[in-house]
């Protein structure tokens, strides 16, 4: 029985590698290297690859160049509207060190310390073909049921508690505006 189970777990685990819907979050220069990949000779829907309408369709939550406090907020609502299982893919070295806009208040120097990056794609800016090898490398980790899906909980930090505040404080003044 315990080897029908693990059949039938590796067996979706390698049909969802097979289908990663992205939806991606470009910034500054990095809007330029990833659209490459969509088109020939790259070509990432052979692999499986296609860009996602809305983030309720998206399996991989891509992102791209800078983050600020207030694109973080975005793209912390983008991730807690993608379905289970869902994913992280980020690229350039500003997400992860600020690039160089290091210094400025305004700049998130590390995006994994808000959301659970599952693979890193090196460089600034990466080429398309980094871009490409970012998505094997996911579609590997994910076949090979290495990335935990769903992810446990985590109590928000002060940061996270502040974004939740501006969003809920906006959201009652669009609903007054609107009437």
């Amino acid at each position: 029985m315990s080897g029908k189970k693990k059949f039938k777990l590796g067996f979706a685990e390698w049909v969802r590698s097979r289908s990663i819907w992205m939806i991606h979050y470009c910034s500054a220069c990095g809007a330029i290297e990833l659209p490459p990949n969509m088109m020939a000779p790259l070509d990432a829907e052979r692999w499986g690859i296609m860009p996602a309408p809305s983030p309720r369709q998206a399996d991989v939550l891509v992102i791209m160049g800078y983050v600020t406090k207030k694109t973080l907020k975005v793209l912390m609502r983008l991730y807690h509207q993608m379905p289970e299982p869902r994913y992280v893919m980020v690229g350039c070295n500003c997400p992860a060190t600020g690039g160089l806009y290091w210094d400025s208040y305004s700049t998130v120097k590390a995006v994994d310390e808000f959301l659970p990056v599952d693979v890193w794609v090196p460089g600034c800016m990466p080429r398309a073909e980094d871009w490409l090898q970012g998505f094997l490398k996911l579609r590997k980790k994910i076949s090979e049921g290495r990335i935990v899906n769903p992810r446990p909980v985590e109590e928000p930090g002060e940061l996270e508690e502040l974004i939740y505040r501006e969003i809920e404080m906006r959201e009652k003044m669009m609903a007054k505006v609107r009437g």
